[in-house]
């Protein structure tokens, strides 16, 4: 790993690490062996917060893929406005650490009701026993890359085990994919220095690619805190959001085949009417291109360039991406008044 002294060092050095870490993931048979203890359940809630609650958007869509009822959920209102649950529920919980308050409080809340449980959390996690699943190492940066891909192919990997979807032979070129998206860092580069990024970049995907769209904003949000940055639903956008976004301000678009691409196109087309500044972003972008994958896996590749456009994004502005501002006394008395 790089020395403390690289800002956003350890930043890139797990982004570059996702394709080793997914084929590590894709060579066990932990997922398949876990995903027998939601067999049979009618209901499957995801839950997560942050990165985590966007690996459970993806998740809802790979579940319900596969046939199965699913829905993510927010780890703060699963535990503080729980949803009446039954008897053939399960529930998948996504934390890198295992240490989130209302992560942990969901799955003491849901526990009770048996042992239809998984939890998809990092090597030396605070969660432990039979319904874990490990992903990576806990990353040293706090801009979470490859723990989130993980949770994502361990998420596919239990919607194939459960229901045996279409997609079930991709899941082998996620690795390959993954590296091939890692290769667009000079286009990614050449984007970031070409555009404008204050004061807000825009995110916009729909259906799973709504998932990266947060995603996306988050890594901008948490690796380039001198930025602002917005995720948008590709219908939301045209609802409000699109009135006020000015000529020359950048939005980045998830343009990936399936039933959301018609309307992405239109507001691509909306964008480009105001002068807005878009980079495309996934399998069927006019820029920067993805392998081909299905919808729902593509969330896992298309993720890769937004990573790289947050670390990019950070050295062009003279901002260590590792910080989280902890090294600001002003933030760091912030993050002091509350327990994540």
């Amino acid at each position: 790993m790089p020395d403390s002294h690289e800002p956003g060092g350890y930043l890139k050095a797990t982004l570059e690490s996702q394709p080793r870490e997914l084929a590590r993931l894709l060579s066990d048979d932990a997922a398949a062996r876990a995903a027998e203890r939601l067999r049979g359940c009618a209901r499957i809630f995801l839950v997560g917060t942050g990165t985590s609650y966007h690996g459970a958007l993806g998740g809802q869509f790979m579940f319900r893929s596969a046939g199965i009822d699913a829905w993510a959920v927010r780890a703060f209102e699963f535990a503080n406005y729980p949803p009446a649950f039954r008897e053939d529920d399960g529930l998948v919980l996504l934390s890198h650490r295992g240490s989130k308050r209302f992560s942990r409080r969901s799955l003491d809340l849901f526990e009770p009701n048996g042992k239809r449980w998984v939890a998809i959390t990092g090597e030396g996690s605070a969660i432990d026993g039979e319904g874990v699943i490990r992903t990576v190492e806990q990353e040293r940066s706090p801009v979470h890359t490859a723990s989130h891909t993980g949770a994502l192919l361990r998420l596919a990997q239990i919607a194939a085990a459960l229901g045996q979807p279409a997609w079930h032979a991709e899941l082998a070129r996620i690795p390959e994919a993954v590296g091939a998206a890692l290769g667009l860092r000079d286009r990614v580069s050449q984007d970031v220095r070409r555009v404008e990024l204050k004061p807000i970049v825009h995110f916009v995907g729909g259906g799973p690619a709504r998932a990266t769209a947060y995603e996306g904003a988050l890594k901008l949000r948490e690796a380039s805190h001198l930025v602002s940055a917005e995720g948008h639903d590709v219908e939301g956008i045209l609802h409000g959001p699109l009135v006020s976004i000015q000529p020359g301000q950048t939005v980045v678009v998830i343009a990936q085949p399936g039933p959301a691409l018609e309307r992405t196109q239109e507001v691509i087309q909306a964008l480009g009417e105001i002068g807005a500044v878009v980079i495309q972003v996934g399998s069927a972008a006019d820029g920067c291109k993805t392998p081909p994958m299905d919808e729902v896996l593509a969330p896992m590749v298309n993720v890769v360039p937004l990573q790289l456009f947050a670390y990019e994004a950070s050295r062009r502005l003279g901002v260590d991406a590792d910080s989280f501002r902890r090294d600001e006394p002003r933030y760091a008395a912030a993050q002091a008044r509350f327990t994540l």
